[in-house]
């Protein structure tokens, strides 16, 4: 685990440990990954009967899933415009509504579990360039093709409850929410055991191996013999799949929580809505119920070590310079993990070998997504994750492929900060003619 804690690990004591592996255990299907992947196909299992076997190499939420800003909403990091030029319209419509419907789940279960993750409702994203029509002709289709209830925002009013002059117009997701990632990990857990499944924490894998028309994984002190092998990284594949694990590309994210802010906030942030931007290395954040700001952003392939509450705080500034200078309690860093394509690869990739993965950017509904296609795969011999495990695994060149994902990372950042400067004058050109 990182050694950074974040405000979420801060906030709960954590449970008692679950032990190690330390015996055989026979199992229909094993899950390698504790993160939320892993454990959303536990809970899908479990919910049509199975008892399955996950192990976790660390503690339960110790990654990404316990790490991230929180917000979850309908799509994935791909467009839809996007996936439909990839795989066709009805397809794309079938991924796109499939992400909507893990939505409506994480709900139901936060209730039928009675997780206290702190939900609360409303994703906007906010733009940093001027689209007004282009937003409003996506919120339309959006609307009339999956009957959302997306709401376009002009700028007039985003920057009412949103009080930066860098933003233009925005769409608001009512149905998306922002909650605690890691209160939520935990209470998958929680109800994975109550079903029944067996989770081990502390229990890395060392190899594995097939085993008849099964698999073997080895830990440090145990096995697991099992008909079939889910695996669920985050960035780095077991050793039992180097194909998977060459897919990996890490990409660092950066979050800071603020102090209690009292009235200052209100200076800035009116709404209590979740916000992302639209630019290549967006910034995230939103406020907390006790009255601090969770503020996320950058994107790097190489992790510092140092000095992130001073970057993030220049961050915040330059978006609300009111908020300048804000005191910092907790600042951490995330590791999430991207495939070459940006989207995640769900399904069978190997007789009885299935994978969960590559969620960076947009995973808090898709890998409850993933974990209802991978059970209903599993279970019940549907095939609705095909055109997910398409996109296939390609190599991530190891660490030329971080040098060259961050050499992109740099030009579109060089990019969109341009065309942010540009906008910017324009607009102040505009309001001076109009005087």
């Amino acid at each position: 685990m990182p050694a950074a804690p974040t405000w979420y690990h801060a906030r709960t004591p954590a449970p008692p440990p679950r032990p190690p592996l330390r015996e055989t255990v026979d199992a229909r299907i094993c899950i390698v990954g504790g993160g939320l992947a892993g454990l959303a196909t536990a809970l899908s299992l479990a919910e049509r009967g199975e008892t399955p076997v996950l192990l976790e190499a660390a503690r339960i939420g110790s990654g990404a899933s316990g790490r991230n800003g929180g917000m979850a909403s309908t799509g994935l990091t791909r467009p839809l415009d996007w996936l439909r030029r990839r795989c066709g319209p009805e397809t794309a419509r079938r991924m796109y509504a499939a992400s909507r419907d893990a939505l409506r789940l994480i709900r139901r279960r936060i209730a039928t579990y009675a997780i206290a993750c702190d939900p609360v409702d409303g994703v906007l994203e906010a733009s940093w360039f001027d689209a007004g029509d282009e937003l409003r002709e996506e919120v339309e289709r959006l609307n009339r093709e999956f009957d959302m209830r997306l709401e376009y925002w002009p700028r007039e009013k985003l920057r009412e409850f949103y009080r930066s002059p860098r933003y233009h117009d925005g769409i608001l997701d009512p149905e998306g929410f922002h909650l605690d990632p890691l209160a939520l990990t935990r209470g998958y857990a929680a109800a994975v055991e109550a079903r029944g499944g067996r989770i081990f924490e502390d229990s890395p894998v060392l190899r594995c191996r097939r085993r008849g028309d099964g698999f073997e994984i080895v830990t440090g002190d145990g096995r697991v013999r099992a008909e079939r092998l889910v695996l669920c990284p985050n960035v780095y594949g077991p050793v039992c799949c180097p194909r998977l694990a060459r897919a990996m590309l890490p990409v660092i994210s950066y979050v800071i929580v603020t102090e209690p802010l009292g009235d200052r906030l209100a200076e800035a942030v009116r709404a209590p809505y979740a916000v992302f931007d639209d630019r290549m290395a967006t910034g995230y954040y939103r406020p907390l119920p006790d009255g601090r700001l969770l503020w996320g952003g950058r994107v790097a392939m190489f992790e510092r070590r140092r000095g992130i509450a001073e970057l993030m705080r220049r961050d915040l500034a330059e978006v609300y310079p009111q908020l300048a200078g804000v005191p910092v309690a907790h600042a951490w860093s995330g590791r999430m993990g991207f495939v070459r394509h940006k989207m995640p690869v769900i399904g069978r990739i190997a007789p009885g070998l299935w994978v969960a993965a590559g969620f960076g950017g947009h995973g808090l509904n898709t890998t409850t997504m993933a974990g209802e296609l991978l059970a209903r795969g599993l279970v019940e011999g549907d095939r609705d994750w095909e055109p997910f495990a398409a996109f296939g695994l390609p190599w991530a060149a190891d660490g030329i492929g971080r040098l060259v994902a961050q050499g992109y990372y740099w030009a579109y950042g060089l990019r969109d900060r341009t065309l942010s400067l540009w906008m910017g004058i324009r607009e102040g050109l505009a309001k001076a003619r109009s005087k």
